[in-house]
């Protein structure tokens, strides 16, 4: 082993301690218990409902939660990124603090107003709309619990332990609560009971513990707060917006174009996907804030910790996506069923997505975010929402699942490779030694 090769590998080593040990360590831990719940514990419960509802009342509620994916994209309007950011540099001023999360939550509160009569106007003038109202109703729940939930806050702070042990304590029991209720595929909508009641009760439980543990005061914010929280958080909410467009409201683009037995097949492909990108994300979400303040500090040593995290998350997500590739029959036969065999197509199509996630992450959100280059993963994510809508629409009709995925896919890659070469050019690409 060379000696260039041996020394990498320790940096690894070296990048990984660092990443578990300390401050951020512990937000890492916690954050992987609030994913754990959000993500990984559902598949748990997927194996059953999966069979249990059938492709069909399946892919219906999958369907719906698309819209409510939409739905909470506009309340949650970019302040996971923008708040995250801004407390992490008001940490040590209480009252400024303060200020910031009662602005943030007002401006969910009223852009949650707004999102209601979205729903409702599209329920009125939609037919396919219309037809299931009442389980678009249900599900609007999650939409006001993500609005509730202050993950933005938790991890600003860098303090995320409290809010994780009580989220996973409510999927837990909400995970319980669809053995008990859910037994035939009539039962569909009490699934969507179950998935909106988890989301409302985590997201009352962490705000009440929020305003406890951080003494917050509750004050009603100016509208002047609320147009600078709005305006600090646009460019990254038309940067979620559209990712959105190529990542969780494909269920719903796929429903439009198709019928819910397809959107079944993806959705259940699609949950395999999202567990497995799911083990990084916590790592991403606590590394975050430290980029942040290494962008404003050291040019180099951010740069330095995205080579380092390259290499880590890189050769990791690597094999899974091996592994997703060469066992995707054998995946989806045990974690979904026989009826499901169309959704191993879909899983193959899309393995490569952990590696192309885990390396546009730290490109974009790790790298570019923090140096100021918002405008460029804007136009970047913009153009691959328009590509991924464009090859939904050309090869969903004819293919359905594998065609949603193959669009998904190419997006995915856009993405990826578009990051590269803007921080390449702008000399902030971590595999540029300069």
């Amino acid at each position: 082993m060379s000696t260039r090769v041996f020394s990498s590998l320790v940096e690894v080593k070296a990048f990984a301690w660092k990443g578990l040990t300390g401050v951020v360590g512990r937000n890492v831990v916690s954050l992987y218990a609030l994913q754990f719940g959000n993500c990984v514990l559902p598949l748990v419960t997927i194996p059953y409902l999966v069979r249990v509802l059938g492709p069909e009342k399946f892919g219906l509620v999958a369907f719906g939660q698309g819209l409510m994916a939409y739905l909470s994209l506009i309340v949650n309007y970019g302040f996971d990124w923008s708040a995250t950011r801004k407390i992490a540099v008001q940490r040590d001023d209480p009252d400024a603090v303060n200020q910031t999360a009662a602005s943030v939550w007002g401006a969910k509160v009223l852009l949650c107003a707004i999102t209601s009569l979205v729903l409702l106007a599209l329920i009125l003038s939609v037919d396919r709309l219309g037809k299931v109202s009442l389980l678009l109703v249900i599900l609007y729940g999650t939409v006001v619990g993500n609005m509730l939930f202050p993950t933005w806050l938790f991890q600003g702070l860098e303090h995320m332990t409290i809010i994780s042990v009580t989220n996973l304590s409510v999927r837990i029991v909400g995970a319980l609560g669809i053995f008990v209720l859910i037994h035939q595929p009539e039962d569909f909508l009490f699934y969507a009971i179950v998935l909106s009641a988890q989301s409302l009760v985590a997201g009352l439980i962490a705000a009440a513990v929020a305003f406890k543990v951080f003494r917050l005061r509750l004050t009603v914010p100016s509208w002047k707060d609320l147009k600078r929280s709005l305006a600090e958080a646009s460019t990254l909410f038309l940067t979620t917006a559209a990712i959105s467009l190529y990542t969780s409201g494909n269920a719903f683009i796929l429903g439009f174009l198709t019928n819910s037995l397809a959107v079944g097949y993806y959705s259940a492909a699609e949950k395999i996907i999202s567990a497995i990108v799911g083990l990084l994300g916590p790592f991403y979400q606590a590394v975050y804030p430290r980029f942040s303040r290494l962008a404003c500090e050291s040019r180099d040593q951010a740069l330095l910790w995205g080579r380092r995290m390259l290499a880590f998350t890189g050769s990791g997500t690597l094999l899974l996506s091996v592994l997703l590739l060469t066992g995707a029959p054998l995946i989806v036969r045990i974690v979904l069923g026989p009826k499901y065999a169309p959704s191993a197509l879909v899983v193959a199509i899309m393995s490569p997505l952990p590696l192309l996630i885990a390396v546009s992450n730290v490109l974009g959100v790790q790298i570019m975010f923090p140096f100021g280059h918002e405008k460029k993963v804007l136009a970047i994510v913009v153009a691959a929402g328009l590509v991924n809508l464009t090859l939904a629409v050309l090869l969903a009709p004819r293919w359905q699942a594998p065609g949603m995925a193959v669009a998904v896919l190419t997006s995915e890659a856009f993405v990826t490779f578009g990051y590269f070469g803007c921080a390449w050019i702008a000399k902030i690409n971590p595999l540029r030694i300069s």
